[in-house]
């Protein structure tokens, strides 16, 4: 039992160092690098700034950071007029933030993008991370050189042993490489958090309640309060939004040569009305309004019927698709070319309520395809997949269907 206890820790450091190929960076609070050059300058002139916020839940959150930074922008800025371009989708990274890019925010000509998918990419390679954000930052360069970015981190327990030690945790390393590249101006909203805790000042999970010490900054480790984790992480952008309006000098930024050779600069999203499907889709807009999702989802075509299809044809390496899961989703067939199908769930141990959600094909090969996507016939142990968080079905009317709610085709 000693000898197989030792084999398996050497496996598991074996597969950790693996999956860690690069080094993390030494933790800081704000690197400026070129700054923020156009997106002052504009305020500095007093004319309208679209200032776009693409993340995930912690960037969604409404009176959180997002709300915060951008009703000081309004208030500290009088002379200019900011618009808000809100592309924050909960549960997603920065993959499906390159591929939605052009229709979340850059159809919206916007002048300021704050990235923010440290908390969502962990668990992702060094090199999976750097793809998707210099893919995000080639987009947006090669619509308009003059829009600034700002990269923001964001912090959640399993990652709070990284900033403990001094370093970023992988998924900001990575996205510090990327920034370094591109001199990026980023900002560490997590550092400033940790320091806190380290203090004695704040405590990373509990009730909410006392805004004083020791304050608490989230009830799940990962989501802030707005009275205390959101309000450190607005405080830090705020600050260093401050010291940026001097650094940098206004000229088009440099698309220099890619850094990653597979990086998401070619991902888009396809519209439904840019797909070829059977007649038996119906448009179904109850998993849409109201949601959260609904400005950045504006329509979903339904079926459980097993013999209606959509069929796309498409040149490149990867496929996927934008859907709704929640309680009546199901599983659905890819056929891609003449391979067999795969099968893919599309209703989780989070579905029992409805949200936007993602999944992607990698790994394709480089060229044309044409793929079929059909509902599967297969009925999913809902009950057993719920379980897995603790869930358990109420109302079995509710789970009974078993759906694809389709928003939309991923290519690249």
């Amino acid at each position: 039992m000693k000898k197989l206890f030792f084999v398996l820790c050497s496996v598991l450091f074996a597969i950790r160092t693996i999956a860690q190929t690069e080094p993390l960076v030494n933790s800081v609070e704000a690197t400026y690098r070129a700054g923020l050059p156009h997106f002052f300058d504009k305020i500095q002139k007093g004319q309208t700034v679209k200032v776009a916020y693409l993340g995930g839940s912690i960037t969604r959150a409404d009176h959180g950071w997002r709300t915060k930074t951008f009703q000081w922008l309004q208030s500290n800025y009088p002379q200019a007029q900011f618009v808000e371009i809100m592309a924050a989708i909960g549960g997603t990274g920065s993959d499906f933030g390159a591929y939605r890019l052009q229709n979340h925010v850059l159809q919206y000509a916007p002048d300021l993008v704050f990235v923010e998918f440290a908390v969502n990419d962990n668990g992702k390679s060094a090199q999976d991370v750097k793809e998707s954000m210099e893919g995000i930052v080639r987009q947006i360069w090669q619509q308009n050189r003059s829009i600034d970015i700002c990269f923001v981190y964001t912090f959640s327990r399993p990652q709070l042993e990284f900033y403990q030690r001094g370093t970023f945790p992988v998924s900001a390393s990575a996205m510090e490489g990327v920034a370094d590249y591109y001199q990026i101006p980023s900002i560490s909203m997590a550092f400033p958090a940790v320091n806190l805790i380290a203090e004695g000042k704040m405590v990373l999970q509990g009730q909410a309640g006392s805004t004083t010490d020791p304050m608490v900054f989230s009830a799940d480790g990962v989501h802030p309060f707005p009275e205390t984790g959101h309000k450190v992480y607005a405080e830090a952008v705020k600050k260093h939004l401050i010291q940026l309006q001097s650094v940098g000098k206004k000229g088009k930024h440099k698309l220099k040569k890619a850094l990653m050779p597979n990086n998401l600069e070619k991902a888009s999203l396809l519209a439904l009305d840019k797909i070829q499907k059977s007649s038996g889709w119906q448009r179904v807009d109850s998993v849409v309004i109201g949601k959260a999702y609904a400005s950045l989802l504006t329509s979903v075509i339904a079926s459980d019927d097993t013999s209606e299809y959509i069929k796309v044809r498409f040149k490149g390496t990867s496929f996927g698709i934008v859907d709704v899961i929640g309680p009546s989703s199901g599983q659905i067939r890819v056929y891609i070319d003449n391979e067999p199908p795969r099968y893919i769930n599309r209703f989780d141990e989070y579905a029992t309520y409805y949200r936007m959600n993602y999944t992607i094909i990698n790994g394709l090969n480089a060229g044309n395809h044409e793929v079929t996507i059909k509902v599967s016939a297969e009925k999913l142990d809902k009950a057993s997949i719920l379980q897995k968080r603790n869930n358990k079905i109420n109302n079995p009317k509710l789970y009974e269907k078993q759906f694809l709610y389709l928003g939309g085709i991923l290519v690249r």
